[in-house]
């Protein structure tokens, strides 16, 4: 035999030895213990019948995960939920033989009925009913949820359920009165909030907190929550729904991190007031139709906001919605990286006499705008820049137009020659707008009039990059106009002047 064939056989034979050896049992009982604990729970189970150490190890984990996202519990309205009934069976297995070992539970993970985008049909644009979810006996969900609340050092509950009979199930109040918890996750689409049901909320060591979907039917439930966690540093709300009433309220000291996403549509009231009152608040991620009145105090720690303003004020007018989103926006005049997102940059176009009490973002550095609808929209870019003196990064994420309509030709000639007769120019182009960034951009005209106005004035811009799309979005029938070339309007752009003499463009696909 040849000696390196022999050599190169003996190497594999050593390999696969190496291979076959059981290293992890080998592990210290902590490292191992830890390893497990951040594993998913079907694959620690999976793990144990290495051996009979293994076996043994089970019995140390501090950490529960289950999840049944590989359940297929619909498709296109097929309820596939035939492999529910061993998940049950498997999570009632696990919370047996695991209480029986009286180990300290830390963290605890349950999912039930997948999450939102499971039941989505994006051929109908909506959701499933509930008749796509799994049915549970409440019995059988209640001793889970129970099941984590009796160890007194658990510090991470991260709940998701969405059942086919919701309204036959109800929270169990201890969560909302433990000692050691720090971080609370809740996905239930269940009314919540009545002082009967959670008689006492004391979450001292809480530091953070989502909630995700729920029905509020005690207006000032959340304030009574949030008072009552003297450690929180993130409060995340999505999706939730105030039922009787329309007033939000938010106040803690210790708080750095808010998201609200108010569930609204456009035909549902205005929240009447928003009141949010945080000294030590970072950052802000607001969401929702515009609220009459806002009231946000004790802002100047604020790094980074977002405001979404999904719809204006039902009656009133453009010009009295952006009265009332002065009001918010106005708060923000010390923040440093700031999103401005639908009718929350668009609005400003209807400033008018209002000019003169539009806040200075002395210390704003990156800046991103949403989608425009109008047309000569540039009166609403240029105010805003404007009033960002200091600003070095400007980003449209969703592209200069939120559909192909708003550049349909009625307005390109007046809007054209409103850019070039602009005299005033922000003075972020003369020293500091150093870097634009165009996403889904499709090629018309009104987004080469606005790339060619910026080029032309921003005099220390290193860096232009646009993102070419091929796929408009339409909010009714297609309009009636010709498809850009892609081709030729990116040799256009490649050789647009520019005025800063170290600016490079940057096409991409």
């Amino acid at each position: 035999m040849d000696w390196k064939l022999k050599r190169r056989s003996t190497h594999s034979s050593s390999l696969s030895q190496s291979c076959n050896v059981d290293r992890l049992s080998s592990l210290p009982d902590e490292l191992l213990c830890r390893i497990l604990s951040m594993l998913p729970t079907k694959d620690v189970v999976a793990t144990v019948v290495l051996s009979n150490r293994m076996r043994k190890a089970f019995s140390w984990i501090t950490t529960l995960d289950f999840d049944d996202s590989s359940i297929s519990y619909c498709l296109r309205c097929h309820h596939l939920v035939e492999r529910f009934p061993l998940y049950e069976s498997f999570v009632d297995n696990v919370l047996t033989k695991v209480s029986q070992a009286e180990q300290p539970l830390t963290r605890f993970r349950l999912r039930v009925g997948g999450d939102k985008n499971t039941h989505f049909h994006p051929a109908r644009h909506a959701y499933c009913k509930h008749a796509c979810f799994p049915v549970m006996r409440p019995a059988r969900l209640n001793t889970w949820l129970s099941y984590p609340l009796l160890h007194c050092a658990l510090k991470e509950l991260d709940i998701s359920f969405h059942v086919g009979n919701p309204n036959e199930f109800k929270l169990p109040s201890e969560i909302f009165a433990s000692q050691s918890l720090e971080i609370l996750k809740l996905d239930c689409w269940l009314e919540i909030g009545d002082g009967a049901e959670i008689p006492l909320i004391c979450l001292p060591n809480l530091k953070l907190l989502h909630l995700h979907s729920f029905n509020f039917t005690e207006d000032d439930f959340v304030t009574r929550l949030v008072s009552n966690c003297s450690s929180l540093e993130e409060l995340t709300l999505t999706f939730c729904t105030w039922m009787k009433g329309d007033r939000v309220t938010i106040y803690s000291r210790s708080l750095r991190r808010l998201t609200l996403y108010i569930n609204k549509d456009e035909d549902e009231k205005n929240s009447d007031l928003v009141l949010i009152d945080t000294p030590n608040l970072q950052y802000l991620q607001y969401m929702d139709n515009l609220a009459h009145h806002y009231s946000v105090t004790h802002t100047n720690t604020l790094v980074k906001a977002c405001i979404d303003f999904r719809f204006l004020l039902r009656f009133g007018g453009f010009k009295r919605s952006f009265r009332c989103q002065l009001s918010l926006i106005r708060a923000l005049s010390d923040v440093q990286h700031l999103s401005l997102l639908r009718y929350s940059a668009e609005s400003y176009y209807f400033a008018g006499e209002l000019k003169d009490k539009l806040p200075v973002f002395r210390n704003l550095r990156s800046l991103e705008l949403g989608a425009f609808d109008m047309p000569r929209w540039h009166v609403a870019l240029l105010l805003i820049l404007h009033c960002s003196p200091s600003l070095e990064t400007l980003v449209f994420p969703e592209g200069l137009y939120d559909n192909v309509h708003a550049m349909e030709k009625v307005e390109d000639v007046v809007e054209a020659e409103g850019w070039r007769t602009t005299q005033t120019m922000p003075s972020c182009f003369l020293s500091h707008l150093k870097r634009i960034v165009f996403n889904r951009c499709f090629g018309f005209d009104r987004e080469l009039n606005m790339i060619k106005f910026l080029l032309s004035k921003a005099l220390v811009l290193e860096e232009l990059v646009v993102c070419l799309s091929k796929k408009p979005s339409y909010r009714r029938d297609p309009p009636q106009i010709d498809a850009p070339n892609l081709d030729q309007f990116e040799t256009t752009l490649l050789n647009l002047p520019t005025a800063s003499h170290l600016c490079s463009i940057t096409v991409q696909r």
